[in-house]
């Protein structure tokens, strides 16, 4: 019926239980101008969410003369719906306040979280003054046509009441459905239920039978497996030939139903898997549990059908004066109670009319019929499901004149359940409904609900682009007044990469660390004359020297393109000690990198001589996201937590080394380029250089200076090559080396042979991260490092792990500085990232692309031809920042070719200084005043 003009009752109402279902419904009687009284058992509102270690003395909770444990809630229990959809619909569930880091701000919180939440609910509606703690209700009965309540406190004092209505909100997670198993009772291991579950840690090194695969039994199995031997689940819901192994651990299989239980331990599935079990864990739910109750059998509880009752709140001949809030399960719970809080105000106030009692009776049986005949057993009656819910909702909204579920609402609980189905270890993470969570927070901002989006929402690990489009649309700040979430970042590194990625973090807000195991800036540009002990860096145990420079590098790019977008690396004429040159020395490079510093105050945030050594995703709950980073410096070890971690430690510190057949006889000395300083070791030596690229050609040519002979060993050339390379006398190029031999000879692939004293590796680095751990997620396989999203992203760990820097064959600075920008954006929920099946499809398509292409894995990072700027510029459309100037990408292709035309020349010949004018043409926009050229132009 629709609500009448009836006049307002104002009834004395007893309300049971103070638990979500209670709160509410103790707020909406007292709004329909009732007299509340709220019955609460515990010390404090919260019901099922009030967390306790202590779990009963009988683990199956069999025995009814036991002490009974309300809450059922496991130590590591997280919501298994959203938060949006999970409030009240006048008071969201949103991640509050932001500065309290007791506050768990995820989209899918805690148990923790969901009790502060109902704490916040009952302050703001001034609920705890109708509540009475330490109070059992024992018994209710009617009297005459009103209801006789005993109560028991604390103290064991009772006492009788009369009220005109009692509501019956005790919630239904307390009294255990147990399975029944054929021979269990002679079955001599452990058994206990979910309700008495709270840490693994008992279960340490036991083979565990997990009997249940929904909520709490795919959580429990998973918790279990941290520390159990085998963890083994028995699912109603599968076939009888089921039987796999579930991702995310080691330990974990899925089963059919249990056949039988043994005397000998052993448990046999249906699948015909035997397994010798420790312990079994009934996560199979829970009996409706009335003891308090007396309608001398009107209401009764059969096969978990509570009835008769019309839709699923009053029974047909005791209402209005007995209601129930709170039995359907599979709904969106908070607003199924709220909703049916408002119903039963309102039937009890008169504002609202129930039908007869026949009829009500009537349309009960035809529920019940409808379910028998659809072959749903009686203990499915308060199943509503994913459609039966919203309809059912949707009913009591048009019952009391509210507006209809919303939509985004009822779409979250399908999409949610479907998740929890189908990714069982990762759905509370990984979602692709962020449209969802906008239209959520747009409905909250337009009813004047918050006031703002709490900036939290832009540190969920997931896309945000819905939210910033709501914000942009409403001109509204996320939390005050700023538009985006400030994170806590680590910085791992304090060269070029590492620099600009503090500058860029800082500037969206973020808090930055920087942590540097050298004494200053600027990563491998910090030059040391220093080299480590083992010359081909094999021993891991080594004192590792971070920098590969040699004393004669120069840079084989422009300065003009190497700088960071709006800070150029222009020439500096009147300081003496700087290097004007195009292509100008180490010690020129290391001295922009540190007017950068300076100009925009970053050594600030740097901690130096800071080894990070270990750097992994935090284990608990509560930090979950997070990641834990231990450093080490010469006075301290510490251990902290950041928000997430931009790994910028470069990739020219672990030698790859050339596989030479015979090397190990060989007699010779081997060196890798990684310990090259100056030539003067090798003076009048024959030395072998392997590798033609941007270390090999530059160091060829500095030993040609002081060495008898210099052979170049190039994987480029062909088998026939021989040739002696301008501008010397003694040095030749030679293709790859067949073979080293015990003489002291190299035979190479053209057949010439060399007796030579120092073979020196030229062969590149390695990608290397020892102090990471992600579990397997991230890997170095054949110097591929993955999966990563575009290079920087590892899909299941986005946004919190990044990488900046690891492409090559590029203009470096842009680059770092491009990618920079978007790892900030993403952290702050400015820019949003794809969903991790997304990403990973990314990716898997570029590894396939590059497989079907016949590139070796080790050049994934390789950025040929065009990619570098495609990249750069799909990079500055994703942060809205102006694409890579025509004049860069011009003046990088012109100079690779002079570095294969003229190796000897290129960095002091060009015919490019049209390239260079424009360069600062632009760069005057960034500078003072407009450097004197002259020393460099020809024209």
């Amino acid at each position: 019926m629709a609500p009448s003009c009836s006049p307002i009752n104002s009834l004395h109402v007893a309300v049971i239980g103070a638990g979500a279902a209670g709160l509410v419904a103790a707020r909406e009687l007292r709004r329909e101008s009732h007299s509340v009284v709220v019955f609460e058992r515990n010390t404090e509102v919260g019901g099922l969410w009030v967390y306790t270690p202590q779990s009963e003395p009988d683990p199956l909770s069999l025995d009814p003369n036991r002490t009974v444990v309300h809450s059922s809630v496991y130590d590591s229990l997280r919501t298994n719906l959203p938060r949006e959809c999970m409030g009240y619909s006048d008071f969201p569930f949103v991640p509050r306040p932001e500065h309290d880091e007791s506050r768990d701000p995820r989209r899918y919180p805690t148990h923790r979280e969901v009790l502060a939440y109902l704490r916040d609910f009952a302050r703001e509606f001034k609920l705890v003054e109708m509540v009475r703690f330490g109070t059992e209700v024992v018994r209710v009965e009617q009297d005459g046509r009103k209801w006789k309540i005993r109560s028991r406190n604390s103290d064991g004092v009772s006492r009788d009441e009369i009220f005109d209505s009692v509501v019956v909100c005790n919630g239904h997670y307390t009294e255990p459905r147990v399975a029944q198993i054929p021979g269990i009772d002679q079955w001599p291991g452990k058994q206990l239920h979910s309700h008495n579950y709270r840490v693994p840690d008992p279960f340490k090194d036991q083979v565990v039978v997990v009997i249940g695969n929904f909520a709490s039994g795919s959580d429990i199995s998973r918790d279990l497996t941290g520390v159990a031997k085998e963890v083994h689940i028995a699912a109603r819901s599968k076939p009888s030939e089921t039987y796999e192994k579930l991702p995310g651990a080691d330990n974990l299989w899925l089963h059919p139903m249990i056949e039988t239980a043994r005397k000998d331990g052993s448990i046999v599935f249906k699948n015909g898997k035997v397994v010798q079990a420790d312990t079994i864990v009934h996560c199979t739910g829970y009996i409706y549990h009335f003891p308090f109750l007396n309608t001398n059998g009107y209401i009764t509880v059969d096969d978990n059908c509570v009835g008769p009752l019309y839709k699923h709140v009053f029974p047909p001949a005791l209402a209005p004066g007995l209601s129930f809030i709170g039995l359907p399960w599979m709904t969106l719970l908070f607003t199924l109670f709220e909703l049916q809080s408002k119903w039963v105000a309102a039937v009890l106030s008169g504002r609202v009319t129930l039908p007869s009692e026949d009829k009500m009776m009537e349309d009960t049986n035809a529920l019940y019929t409808k379910r028998d005949a659809n072959g749903f057993p009686k203990r499915y009656t308060h199943r509503l499901g994913v459609v039966g819910q919203a309809e059912y909702l949707n009913w009591i909204a048009d019952q009391i004149g509210e507006p209809p579920v919303e939509q985004w609402r009822n779409k979250e609980l399908e999409d949610g359940y479907v998740r929890l189905a189908t990714q069982a270890d990762t759905f509370r993470d990984k979602w692709d409904d962020d449209h969802l969570i906008a239209e959520a927070y747009e409905d909250f901002l337009r009813q004047k609900l918050i006031s703002a989006i709490p900036s939290q929402i832009f540190g969920l690990n997931k896309s945000t682009k819905h939210i910033t489009t709501l914000h942009n649309s409403l001109n509204m700040a996320p939390g005050s007044n700023h538009p985006t979430g400030s994170r806590h970042v680590a910085v791992i590194g304090a060269g070029a990469a590492g620099l600009v990625a503090a500058r860029e973090l800082r500037r969206e807000g973020h808090s930055v660390v920087v942590l540097e195991r050298g004494s200053q800036i600027g990563g491998v540009w910090a030059y040391t004359s220093q080299v480590e002990p083992d010359p081909l860096s094999l021993d891991p145990a080594r004192p590792v020297v971070h920098s590969s420079l040699y004393k004669s590098l120069r840079t084989n790019i422009p300065r003009e393109c190497m700088g960071f977008t709006d800070f150029p690396f222009s020439t500096r004429p009147h300081d003496g000690s700087r290097d004007p040159r195009r292509h100008p020395g180490h010690s020129e490079v290391l001295a922009y990198l540190r007017d950068f510093a300076k100009e925009f105050d970053i050594e600030e945030m740097i901690r130096f001589e800071t080894e990070v050594v270990r750097a992994e995703p935090v284990a608990d709950e509560e930090n979950s996201g997070r990641w834990r980073v231990e450093s080490r410096s010469s006075d301290a070890v510490a251990d902290e937590i950041y928000d997430a971690v931009v790994v910028c430690n470069g990739h020219y510190t672990e030698p790859r080394h050339a596989l030479v057949s015979g090397i190990d006889s060989w007699p010779g000395k081997q060196i890798h380029s990684h310990n090259y300083r100056v030539p003067d070791p090798f003076k009048d030596q024959v030395v072998i250089v392997i590798g033609s690229s941007a270390s090999g050609v530059d160091i060829c040519r500095d030993i040609a200076k002081v060495a008898k002979e210099v052979h170049v060993s190039s994987r480029s050339t062909s088998l026939e090559t021989y040739e002696k390379l301008p501008g010397y006398d003694n040095l030749w190029l030679h293709p790859t080396i067949e073979t080293a031999c015990e003489d002291g000879s190299v035979v190479f692939k053209n057949g010439k042979t060399v007796y030579a004293d120092t073979i020196m590796h030229c062969t590149g680095y390695k990608y290397y991260f020892p102090f990471l751990d992600t579990k397997g997620e991230v890997t170095v396989d054949d110097n591929r490092v993955g999966p990563l999203y575009k290079h920087v992203f590892p899909p299941a760990l986005a946004p919190g792990l990044s990488f900046i820097g690891l492409p090559w064959q590029i203009t470096p600075f842009p680059m770092f500085e491009l990618q920079s920008k978007w790892v900030a954006a993403v952290l702050s929920g400015r820019v949003s990232l794809p969903s991790q099946d997304e990403m990973m499809e990314d990716t898997k398509a570029f590894y396939d692309k590059l497989e079907a292409s016949g590139i070796p894995k080790r050049y994934t990072h390789l950025m040929p031809d065009d990619s570098q700027f495609e990249y750069d510029n799909w990079l500055a459309d994703q942060c809205d920042y102006p694409r890579i100037e025509k004049w860069r990408e011009e003046m990088f292709y012109i100079g690779f070719k002079r570095i294969y035309a003229q190796s000897a020349t290129y960095r002091d010949n060009w015919d490019d200084d049209h390239l260079i004018v424009e360069a600062y043409d632009d760069f005057v926009k960034f500078m003072s005043s407009y450097p004197e050229l002259l020393p460099m132009l020809k024209t």
